[in-house]
């Protein structure tokens, strides 16, 4: 498949430059897409509340989407994942009652005199959920934005990645922290998204050796800095036990292309695989979760490796599991 260095999840205090993220043509090295022009946000990044103000831990119960919750010296945002499985067929009505936290996304604020240029795309709303049946951990990302779908070109349709922390002191940019991108602070696992199966068709590499999906580009990868991106059982890290277990689908509310409405990306693994480069779940711990958005209305060639939509700036969010 096509890839190259991904940036997941930068945030606004960035100071170096760096080609990133998915979509190119090598493992290590890239350059953005599109007519590049530096840009900044004018949003903030601050979870936005979506019920009254929260003042413990949001519990997974019944009821609509919950407000975030702040903890000093942890993560801004912090939720309960339900208990029960869910079927992944990108229908979103197994999640109708379960809570979960709705946030916004944006793209990094590029600082003066840094290299990082992209097209600005404006901050998306955002709702993350999680569940678990002891077994397998569920993921349900949805992203308020157009129907904007090319089967043929993945580059004109949206990407998406959801990213875990595997070892305790990596930041939530890809294992560095933002103010030396080059210093690996430990290794995440990371669930990446390239749109190259329909909406509804089942993605993921089970059954594949490493962490590949040939067929549909959902694949499951680690990083230790934002410039070192593989799939699982790449690279120069030895894995043998490098596997996909992930399973996927994709639908949007609207009716056809260029509709308003969500994307709706339904994902599942089984909380332990046994394999050194996934974050191993268990039931009762917490997993750390980031995620990202890739928008193909960024430009006329679609989106930019740099000029993802991502929630670092929240820190990692924060979900007990069941």
């Amino acid at each position: 498949m096509r890839k190259t260095v991904l940036i997941l999840l930068v945030t606004a205090a960035a100071t170096m430059a760096l080609a990133v993220a998915c979509g190119g043509d090598d493992e290590e090295g890239g350059a953005a897409t599109g007519t590049p022009q530096a840009t900044t946000s004018a949003s903030t990044g601050t979870p936005r509340a979506t019920t009254s103000t929260a003042t413990g831990t949001p519990r997974a119960a019944t009821g609509t989407t919950v407000a975030p919750t702040t903890r000093a010296g942890t993560s801004d945002i912090v939720f309960d994942a339900a208990s029960t499985t869910i079927t992944v067929d990108g229908d979103e009505s197994d999640w109708a009652d379960i809570e979960g936290a709705e946030f916004d996304i944006e793209q990094i604020e590029v600082p003066p005199g840094s290299d990082i240029e992209f097209d600005p795309v404006a901050p998306k709303d955002t709702t993350l959920k999680v569940a678990s049946d002891g077994t397998n951990v569920y993921v349900l990302v949805e992203v308020d934005d157009t129907y904007d779908y090319v089967a043929d070109d993945h580059n004109l349709s949206p990407a998406m990645a959801v990213m875990f922390r595997i070892d305790d002191p990596a930041p939530p940019a890809m294992g560095a922290e933002e103010s030396d991108l080059d210093t690996s602070l430990g290794m995440v696992d990371i669930w990446h998204w390239e749109l190259d199966c329909a909406p509804a068709e089942i993605s993921g590499g089970r059954g594949v050796a490493g962490g590949d999906d040939p067929a549909c580009n959902l694949d499951d990868e680690y990083a230790t800095t934002p410039e070192q991106r593989e799939d699982d059982g790449g690279g120069d890290i030895a894995n043998p036990d490098a596997e996909n277990g992930l399973t996927g689908a994709w639908t949007h509310t609207a009716a056809a292309p260029g509709g308003e409405g969500k994307w709706v990306f339904e994902m599942s693994r089984p909380l332990s695989t046994g394999d050194p480069q996934d974050a191993q779940l268990t039931g009762g711990g917490t997993a750390h979760i980031a995620i990202a958005y890739w928008d193909p209305k960024e430009s006329t060639t679609g989106w930019s490796d740099a000029g993802h939509l991502q929630s670092a700036e929240l820190g990692w969010i924060e979900v007990a599991l069941p």
